[in-house]
């Protein structure tokens, strides 16, 4: 079966040693994963602590990701609690240039599904011709969306969505309801094989902001039809996912500090990083090298 792998990273966002945003840091360490050949970025998003980020900051680490990696390769994250908030980050990232948007569900109290379409529905007006992802994760927004709601959005002109935090029997069900040309991406960084040759576009994964080499070449691999490839990738894509404890953002921002990458604190409460972990994730970073 002939796949069209991709890779897309979610970028973590790098602050200083007081927790301010660190500009420089992050145009450095967004240029440093466009240079290891993903295919493209989720940035301001769950690994780039959304929730912690005034908008102003958002809209500030947009702008670096659309310099760094030009428009078409950026997912700007414009989520947020209430339709009101996410329609604003909308056109302040337009202004910036952004023309793919991701947007997860209204979070903290769940939106009925009616509800939840029609939040997307105004992202959709906001966005003009810019296209809009659905970010769907139901275990930290605690907002459901039933797969068949996948219809309910690409009538209202959504373009694809991300999936994140389900089973991968969940995700199959998914899969199974979207309607043709609609993107379908998982957060599942293991799954990755699995869901491109059900049907899935790709991977959106934090691990690879911080490990890039296994994910690219699992992707090439799975792209080329190379079944050695792949077998060969994916003990370390297996193996770059166990040293960030899944995507712990004060384990990948420690896998990038290890790597002589700035990425500062989490603002985010996580994880402590012991040092056995940063023996791990040395050990790591030489392995994958």
């Amino acid at each position: 079966m002939s796949v069209h792998a991709k890779v897309i990273t979610a970028l973590p966002t790098p602050f200083t040693s007081d927790e301010a945003l660190d500009p420089e840091a992050t145009a450095a360490l967004f240029t440093a994963v466009r240079d290891q050949g993903v295919d493209g970025v989720f940035v301001a998003g769950t690994t780039g602590e959304f929730t912690a980020l005034e908008d102003q900051e958002r809209i500030r680490v947009i702008r670096t990701a659309l310099e760094v990696f030009g428009p078409e390769r950026v997912y700007a994250h414009v989520g947020a609690a209430a339709p009101r908030q996410a329609e604003s980050l909308v056109r302040a990232a337009l202004e910036a240039g952004a023309t793919r948007f991701a947007a997860i569900t209204p979070f903290f109290l769940p939106a009925p599904e009616d509800a939840l379409v029609r939040y997307y529905e105004r992202l959709v007006a906001a966005a003009g011709d810019a296209q809009v992802h659905a970010y769907l994760f139901q275990v930290r927004s605690t907002t459901p969306a039933a797969p068949s709601v996948l219809r309910r959005l690409h009538d209202v002109g959504v373009r694809g969505v991300k999936i994140s935090g389900e089973s991968d029997e969940s995700v199959s069900a998914y899969l199974a309801q979207a309607p043709t040309g609609f993107d379908v991406l998982s957060g599942n960084d293991i799954a990755f094989e699995e869901f491109v040759r059900a049907g899935g576009l790709g991977v959106v994964s934090g691990v690879s902001s911080v490990f890039p080499r296994p994910f690219v070449a699992l992707r090439d691999a799975l792209n080329s039809g190379d079944t050695d490839g792949v077998r060969a990738a994916q003990p370390l894509v297996a193996r770059a996912v166990a040293a960030v404890r899944s995507g712990s953002i004060p384990h990948l921002k420690a896998g990038l500090e290890v790597q002589g990458i700035s990425a500062g604190p989490a603002r985010v409460c996580g994880d402590a990083v012991l040092e056995e972990d940063l023996r791990t994730l040395r050990e790591t970073a030489e392995a994958l090298a």
